[in-house]
This record gives structure tokens, sequence and C-alpha cells, in this order.
């Protein structure tokens, strides 16, 4: 116990040194006496370094941490990397993020995002999903113009409203309508035409008009 207590007081040494190897998550370094150290990065140096960068440096005797980036050698792309599971908290205030040329994310397997509120401003948006599943309350979609296609299509209502300034329906194949009751209000004219048209009621037929044409 007392040893391990001597290694962890022992006194580290401070150097400025340019990374010039790197051999999988170690990284080389040579003293100014011309030692050769291979170093991992301490777990609070995020900036993940490389081959040519000036990194500041823990020593105590042959072994050391490197604890910061202090200058890359070239312009690069950085890379925040911790070796385990990351947890960002603010116990007051608000996190943003902003950037110039654009946002990637790639959550592997899950995307989890909560939330009271959610706000979105899209210029123009491509989604691709393979199986969405949306539950919710209550949903109001506001459009000056939408287009819908589908191979099949299916909807369920316990109760349906549609109004309409104008309506066309086409159906290139069969259409069954299968009601308890049907009533249509037509205020002005409505025609019905086709190659064979039957009437079929097992009660009662009613046709009421101060003019009936047939033929």
């Amino acid at each position: 116990m007392n040893e391990a207590l001597q290694v962890l007081d022992s006194a580290a040494l401070l150097r400025h040194v340019r990374i010039n190897a790197v051999d999988g998550d170690r990284f080389g370094v040579v003293s100014a006496e011309g030692y050769r150290y291979w170093l991992r990065p301490a777990l609070g140096c995020l900036l993940q370094p490389a081959v040519g960068d000036t990194v500041l440096v823990s020593l105590t005797g042959q072994e050391g941490y490197i604890l910061s980036v202090l200058e890359r050698s070239q312009p690069q792309a950085a890379q925040i990397s911790v070796p385990g599971d990351l947890r960002l908290s603010l116990a007051q205030g608000a996190l943003s993020l902003e950037t110039r040329d654009g946002l990637t994310l790639d959550a592997g397997t899950i995307l989890a995002v909560q939330s009271r509120r959610t706000v979105a401003h899209l210029g123009d948006a491509q989604i691709g999903v393979d199986t969405l599943g949306v539950i919710g309350e209550k949903v109001e979609s506001h459009w000056v113009e939408r287009h819908e296609s589908a191979v099949y299509h299916s909807e369920q209502a316990v109760r349906h409203n549609a109004e309409y300034g104008d309506a066309r329906r086409v159906v290139e194949g069969h259409e069954t309508l299968s009601a308890r009751s049907v009533h249509q209000y037509v205020e002005k004219d409505w025609s019905l035409q086709g190659e064979t048209l039957d009437l079929f009621a097992e009660v009662t037929v009613a046709v009421r008009s101060d003019r009936i044409k047939l033929g």
C-alpha cells in the first residue's frame, strides 16, 4: 500500500514535445535528451493527437501521458475521442451547437430524443425510413401543396370529415363502397354515366321530381 502511494505521489515532469510516430493508441515522442517514449492520451485529452502535433506531456520515469494538444502541424479535421460512454450534463443553462458547413450525426444502432417541445425549421429535407411508427394524441398539418404516392394505402377512423373546394377522383380499376347507409346531397346537378347501370332494392325504390325523363 505504501509503495502504491509513493508511485502516485512521485514527481512528474511536464514537457512540450512533438509526436513523430503512432502505434495503435500509443504515440511516439522524443525528449530533448533523446529518450523515446510511447505515450497514451490521458482521459482528459479529448482532442485526438496526430503525427506532427506539439503536445504537453507528463513524464514520470519511463511512463507518462499526453495531457493536451498544443499546436497542430497542419490543418486537419479535429477528432474528439473518449474511450467509453460520454454524458454531457448541464445543471443550468442551454446547450447550443452552431456550424457553418453542416452537421453530420451517426447514432449507430439507436437515436433517442426526448423533449417537452421540439421546433425545427428546415429549408429542404429528405428523410428515408424503412419502417415508421407514429403515436400521439393530435396532429395538424398545413401545406400549400401536397403530393402522396403509395403502392398500398389503408386508413381506419371512427369518424372522418372531409371538406374540399373542388374534388376529382379517378379509379383505374374496381371500386367497392360498403356502408350501413349513404346520403348524398347535391345542390345543382348530379349525373351518372356507365356502360351498364343496375339498381337493386329489397324494399322500395323511390324517384321524386317535377319532371322525370327516361330515354
